[in-house]
């Protein structure tokens, strides 16, 4: 198709948008879950300044808060994957007829839509998924580091 006059312009041009909206949907997923992150960690203080008494480094805390969130992205990941390749399966097999809301228009298409699922569709939402948690744990835990270690102990106090 790219020896087509134009086409491999609209193919570029199509394949950076996506690249672009998938940027956009991570950013604002890392805003989102950053901002949930803060609200935790706000709670979680308490937890931080227990784990400093007891002789937990700063960096071993924020890692296995990265390694929380790993796998709850991942679990989350998982499960709207599932869920997101059911449905496709459903519209796939099944599909969504569109004849009663097309009346009178002349299309050269038919008014049966279906899905089709391939291979990408395995891991277009799943990378993100896992990618935004990560990144808005990584924002918010950054507030671990810049507490000092007697604020955290005396929130713990608290």
């Amino acid at each position: 198709m790219n020896d087509q006059p134009l086409m491999s312009v609209m193919l570029t041009m199509s394949s950076m948008m996506s690249g672009i909206i998938i940027s956009v949907f991570v950013f604002a997923m890392a805003l989102v879950l950053w901002n949930a992150g803060l609200l935790g960690g706000l709670r979680r203080y308490g937890e931080v300044g227990i784990r400093l008494a007891m002789g937990e480094e700063k960096k071993h805390i924020y890692g296995s808060m990265l390694a929380e969130s790993f796998f709850i992205g991942l679990a989350g990941s998982l499960a709207g994957t599932i869920l997101g390749l059911i449905l496709a399966w459903v519209l796939q097999t099944k599909g969504i007829d569109m004849t009663s809301s097309m009346k009178g228009m002349t299309l050269l298409m038919s008014t049966n839509f279906h899905a089709r699922i391939t291979a990408p569709a395995y891991y277009i939402g799943f990378i993100p998924g896992i990618f935004s948690t990560l990144l808005g744990t990584a924002l918010s835990g950054i507030g671990i580091y810049r507490r000092q270690t007697a604020t955290l102990f005396k929130e713990f106090e608290a």
